[in-house]
């Protein structure tokens, strides 16, 4: 090989394998070298290579025999089927809906805010002294059915009975009616009375009133007790019932006797066990539960005082005594104040105190161990001490009452709750048998 063969040029159609191509014409240019005599290229000659693939032929024609006809395949489940389309039906013209009568709204009225706290007082105080109205309705039934029990006992020859006369008959009557009311009483407000803060005092969950008071934790009583305060407190109680005594000791000088048959028939009653038992111990028990424990406390959210002076009223006309009466407004006044400063507990002690030591065992004492002039001697001595010893009580501790007062004034309108009915019908009904009772006991 030359280098002019070397250095040649590729070749048409990419072969650079040297070998000939068929398709390539001679070239016409000579080669380097010593000069041959020119000779004419011979014609290229066509070359047949044999076909490298086979030629086409038709699908159909190609495969023909070995598949059977299409028609003869079963249908693919799966492939959807082709329904026939049925025409929707026309839609109706949109035709809009009538026009609708439009009611006639009132205009609005408006609302006085204070005549709507009045209402709400009225609500408060009348649901509180309709239930106390209930204690006593309950009593009385009580009683009713306590008497007829007795009777019907004394009848069979069981145990002698004292008609028209006060005898031991006088002491179970009144236990069975206390009884059956406090019952009632318990029915109502068990979810209140069961529970530690309302002997002990302190914060509270209220279980009552309107549907904002209930679930609101309030603080009633609470405060320490100190000996000094309770014998403080025992000496206003024996000032109170001092200026009752020197009021009547004061009356019956001048000709009038106030009688107190409510009085007259517990010192005549006051021979039993069952009536001692009621005076000294079941009795308090139960009045306080009722006119401090319950009627004071629901009526606590309309101001403290509003809640002290109306319990003490209500306390005072339930005794149907207009003497014995005013003695138990004034002494409830106190009560209450100890109920709602310390706690319920302190308020049955010192009514406890009251009815069965000064007014029981020490009383009765005097009264048997002195004649008449000495026992009037006795009782104007203790009237005196219990007046001057108050009188002392309020000069030092005054100001602080004063304060105590101001401090808890019912916002204006407060008192506008005794005028719901429940308040109302007690009011009028225990003032009138209170009245007849005492007229009674005058004429008599």
């Amino acid at each position: 090989m030359s280098m002019n063969d070397v250095n040649q040029p590729n070749q048409p159609n990419g072969n650079r394998s040297g070998r000939p191509n068929p398709t390539t014409q001679y070239s016409s240019v000579p080669a380097s070298g010593p000069s041959q005599p020119s000779q004419p290229a011979p014609p290229p000659m066509p070359q047949q290579y044999p076909p490298q693939y086979p030629q086409y032929q038709p699908y159909a024609q190609q495969y023909a025999g070995q598949y059977p006809p299409q028609s003869q395949y079963q249908q693919n489940p799966y492939q959807p089927q082709y329904r026939p389309q049925y025409p929707y039906p026309a839609y109706q013209t949109y035709q809009p809906y009538p026009p609708r009568p439009v009611t006639p709204v009132p205009p609005a009225i408006p609302v006085d805010p204070r005549q709507a706290w009045r209402t709400w007082r009225r609500k408060v105080v009348g649901r509180a002294v309709g239930l106390t109205f209930a204690y006593e309705g309950m009593m009385y039934a009580g009683a009713i059915i306590a008497a007829a029990i007795v009777a019907m006992a004394a009848a069979t020859g069981l145990f002698a009975s004292g008609r028209g006369t006060y005898s031991s008959d006088d002491g179970i009557i009144s236990l069975i009616s206390v009884a059956v009311a406090f019952g009632f009483l318990l029915l109502m407000r068990h979810r209140d009375i069961l529970t530690r803060e309302f002997w002990l005092g302190g914060p509270h969950l209220d279980t009552y009133g309107e549907p904002n008071q209930r679930g609101r934790v309030s603080r009633y009583g609470g405060g320490r007790m100190r000996p000094q305060w309770f014998l403080v407190f025992i000496v206003l109680g024996l000032g109170v019932q001092g200026s009752v005594s020197l009021v009547q000791m004061l009356l019956s000088m001048g000709g009038v006797d106030l009688v107190s048959p409510t009085s007259e028939s517990i010192n005549e009653s006051a021979v039993t066990v069952s009536m001692w038992l009621y005076i000294g111990l079941v009795g308090p028990i139960c009045e306080e539960v009722m006119f401090r424990g319950v009627l004071m406390k629901e009526l606590k959210p309309l101001g403290k005082n509003f809640a002290i002076f109306t319990s003490a009223l209500a306390f005072g006309l339930f005794h149907d005594d207009v003497v014995q009466g005013t003695f138990a407004f004034l002494f409830g006044l106190i009560l209450g104040f100890v109920a709602m400063e310390y706690s319920l507990v302190w308020s049955i002690a010192l009514h406890i105190f009251n009815n069965a030591i000064l007014s029981g065992v020490i009383d009765t004492l005097f009264a048997g161990q002195l004649s008449d002039n000495g026992y009037l001697v006795y009782s104007i001595i203790l009237a005196l001490a219990g007046v001057i010893g108050s009188a002392i009580v309020l000069v030092l501790y005054g100001r602080s009452l004063a304060q105590y007062r101001r401090e808890n004034r019912s916002i204006p309108d407060t008192y506008a709750g005794w005028t719901s009915p429940a308040f109302i019908a007690f009011v009028v009904l225990n003032a009138v048998v209170a009245i007849v009772s005492f007229i009674g006991a005058m004429m008599g």
